[in-house]
């Protein structure tokens, strides 16, 4: 327990310095003068608050592994997190979710007022959706414009700029095929190695996205070598695919709200995970999931789903790669040497708390 309260208290100085770097940015960013503009930038800028900032903490966690300065580190980790409000608004969309971080939505409030200002729900449902990516496309910019403005004296902010666009480059093809491979799945399209494309969504949206990019991010920022970013990658990539696998049980198996959104809403948008996978490959009880998956998540048929995924063993299965993945990220890390005690304790508490985290 130890190294969980060690990264706990680096996790809490973190949050009360980028909090406050978020909030002079929302500030400064509601300084619009076209109402049109400027109501939906108030609704990024309250989207863009009340993160838990774990990425943007694990910016800073990289820079630290190099360099003491962590002051001038906070700006690159701000802009990371405005890259993660953007994708969400874009993710709400495609996952049609009315709620985030314990808000109502960009395209759910505006699909609400120009439907109650019209009485046209297809109207209202376009124009919504339509705001929501312009405002998505919008944050995107603005993370960009950030590294540009803060960093535009560093030697180093070509290889900053062209590491983090491959963050999200990444991410979005990561995205793609999360988008696709339901429907290919849903509607018996393609013969494809399920499991193999389940991973690499993993890989490419969840790794790199939340522990690899940021991490390195960081690094790069502190004119890190080229080895120790492959270090750091081979140990970010364990611990990510494990945290999404936790994600994938947790929204199956967590309480209400898990994640900021209804347990089962994996359930309802035929989302492809290992624990549906498994099912799948292992075929004895793939017609009686398929009879409920991708239908309503009510408190039956999450029951149901449970059950399934129990008695299967895909449950087991997805828990015992978990179990690997967080040790082999341990073991990884005690064989780096570049990285002293300290942070290495940090490290080590980032892998326990992610691992004995239940939402």
């Amino acid at each position: 327990m130890i190294y969980i309260d060690t990264f706990k208290d680096y996790y809490k100085k973190s949050l009360l310095k980028l909090n406050e770097k978020i909030q002079n940015f929302n500030n400064k960013i509601k300084e619009e003068e076209n109402d049109l503009i400027k109501e939906n930038i108030d609704l990024f800028a309250n989207l863009n608050s009340d993160g838990k900032l774990i990425r943007g903490t694990l910016v800073n966690l990289g820079y630290k592994l190099l360099k003491e300065d962590l002051d001038y580190s906070y700006v690159l980790a701000l802009a990371f997190e405005v890259f993660q409000t953007s994708i969400l608004v874009h993710d709400d969309i495609i996952d049609n979710d009315i709620l985030r971080r314990g808000k109502e939505t960009i395209h759910a409030f505006n699909q609400k007022k120009y439907y109650d200002l019209t009485n046209n729900k297809n109207d209202a449902k376009k124009i919504s959706e339509s705001i929501a990516i312009c405002m998505g496309d919008l944050g995107l910019y603005y993370a960009n414009q950030i590294i540009a403005t803060n960093y535009k004296n560093d030697p180093n902010l070509g290889n900053i700029l062209i590491y983090f666009n491959d963050i999200v480059l990444k991410t979005i093809k990561g995205e793609l095929i999360d988008v696709i491979l339901p429907f290919i799945e849903k509607n018996n399209l393609e013969n494809i190695n399920l499991e193999e494309n389940i991973m690499l969504i993993y890989k490419l949206k969840t790794a790199y996205y939340t522990i690899i990019g940021p991490l390195c991010l960081g690094m790069i920022l502190a004119n890190s070598k080229k080895e120790y970013i492959e270090d750091m990658t081979k140990f970010g990539y364990n611990l990510g695919i494990a945290f999404q696998i936790q994600d994938d049980i947790l929204g199956i198996y967590g309480d209400d709200l898990v994640i900021g959104k209804n347990v089962g809403s994996d359930i309802e948008e035929f989302k492809q995970t290992i624990l549906y996978s498994y099912v799948k490959e292992n075929k004895e009880y793939f017609d009686e999931l398929n009879k409920i998956y991708g239908k309503k998540a009510d408190k039956e048929n999450i029951s149901k789903i449970r059950k399934i995924f129990d008695k299967s063993g895909a449950k087991e299965y997805a828990l015992d790669k978990i179990n690997f993945l967080y040790n082999e990220a341990l073991d990884i890390l005690d064989n780096i040497k570049w990285i002293d005690e300290e942070n290495k304790a940090i490290l080590k508490g980032l892998v326990l708390y992610l691992k004995s985290r239940k939402k």
